[in-house]
């Protein structure tokens, strides 16, 4: 099964993924991507910390860009 890796880029930090997500194809990790997503924005929110933006950038095994997710997407 294919790994993937979901980097979380917003406007007061950046994280890595280094060890990413087994996931079948790329609609998996788009799913386990709003799933990151939805745990940032929540974080941000409890945290009492507002943002303008931010997404999430998934890379294959070869560590090539796949999509990118704004963050703004895990309100919907």
């Amino acid at each position: 099964m294919p790994r993937y890796y979901f980097n979380v880029r917003c406007d007061s930090f950046e994280t890595t993924d280094m060890v990413g997500e087994s996931c079948p194809n790329e609609v998996a990790a788009l799913n386990e991507a709003f799933r990151t997503a939805r745990s940032v924005v929540r974080k941000r929110l409890l945290a009492d910390e507002h943002f303008t933006g931010g997404w999430i950038e998934v890379e294959d095994e070869r560590h090539r860009p796949v999509l990118k997710l704004p963050l703004r997407a895990a309100a919907y």
